[in-house]
């Protein structure tokens, strides 16, 4: 129930920015940064095919563990890639509505970051040595 509460929120989020927003930034640099996520989450999800991708943060049976590419250096690449996809955005209108979803967004993935690393400590033995050797979201910060 937690994880399909998690992911329905940050689905929301997602949804209410992207419907009620321009989606890619008029700024060059804000725009590379835009495409910079939009790159880390493609490469992300390539990588993490491999395994039982998963929308939830609930590991799926038979799923693996996976520590190459992005996931060498930020454990949670794929939530990296959104807030570099969306902060231009949050840049460009930072309306109130737009500060409080993004609000929302972001303490919701912090919550659903720590929700999943509990749950892969405690099916992946390798987990907590990948913790202790990767970022959470931003290299060399958090």
């Amino acid at each position: 129930m937690k994880s399909l509460l998690l992911t329905a929120v940050q689905f929301i989020c997602l949804g209410y920015i992207l419907l009620t927003n321009s989606w890619i930034s008029a700024q060059p640099v804000l725009a590379g940064v835009q495409v910079a996520g939009v790159l880390l989450g493609v490469w992300a999800i390539l990588v993490m095919s491999r395994s039982k991708l998963n929308i939830t943060p609930d590991p799926r049976k038979g799923a693996i563990l996976i520590q190459t590419g992005p996931y060498s250096l930020i454990r949670h690449p794929m939530y990296t890639s959104l807030m570099l996809a969306l902060f231009p955005i949050l840049y460009t209108d930072h309306g109130i509505a737009n500060l409080i979803v993004f609000g929302v967004l972001f303490i919701n993935l912090l919550l659903k970051l720590k929700y999943e690393e509990r749950l892969l400590l405690a099916r992946f033995e390798s987990y907590r040595q990948m913790v202790s050797t990767t970022w959470r979201l931003i290299p060399w910060i958090y």
